[in-house]
């Protein structure tokens, strides 16, 4: 794989993994909702191509698959149990309130309402849990909690924290990238539901 080839499915397919490493994951969270594209660009070593219905189907599980490992390297970077760590999730009230019992969140720190608008009733949620807690959450994901739909589960996320360092970061964010690499290469090469496109910048 060329650095062309590397460079395009990165701004593809990994525009929020460095920030979410380096300040957190609330912002990622938030744009990581899987909204309803009907297909994805890419660009490969040159060629164009935009994925379609069954590809497009797969790369939506594709970055749910990296979502999930990313969580799971970030976790086994932390050397102890009973570390406390900061944590974001966000969701709908009674969807909130199931997750929190669920898993017996105790210490909230904030709840921030997403919209002004009384019908819009999503949450944004700091609070803390142990490194065991969380782990315990993370091993429960599943694909369903990304996609086609996210969670209030699958929008957990690590927030800023000193128990995993910037080359630790580095590490997690080049086997994310690479996973999504070697996936979207894999989904191409089938050549189901791919179309050759005009090349724009994706």
């Amino acid at each position: 794989m060329n650095k062309e080839m590397a460079l395009n499915l990165y701004k593809l397919a990994f525009p929020g993994i460095l920030a979410l490493l380096a300040v957190g994951t609330v912002g990622f969270l938030l744009a990581f909702s899987y909204y309803p594209e009907k297909h994805v660009n890419v660009d490969i070593d040159g060629k164009c191509y935009e994925l379609l219905d069954t590809a497009n189907e797969k790369h939506k599980i594709l970055r749910a698959e990296n979502e999930i490992n990313v969580k799971q390297m970030q976790l086994s970077m932390i050397e102890y149990s009973d570390t406390s760590l900061p944590i974001v999730f966000s969701g709908f009230k009674d969807s909130v309130d199931d997750f929190i019992k669920q898993y017996n969140i105790r210490n909230i720190i904030s709840t921030q309402k997403v919209s002004d608008n009384p019908a819009f009733d999503k949450y944004i949620i700091k609070a803390t849990l142990s490194k065991n807690e969380l782990q315990k959450i993370v091993n429960d994901l599943k694909l369903s909690d990304f996609y086609p739909t996210l969670s209030v589960k699958g929008s957990i996320g690590l927030g800023p924290n000193k128990y995993i360092n910037s080359e630790e970061g580095k590490v997690i964010s080049e086997e994310s990238k690479d996973f999504m690499q070697n996936g979207i290469k894999n989904i191409v090469e089938s050549n189901v539901g791919i179309k050759l496109a005009e090349c724009r910048n994706v």
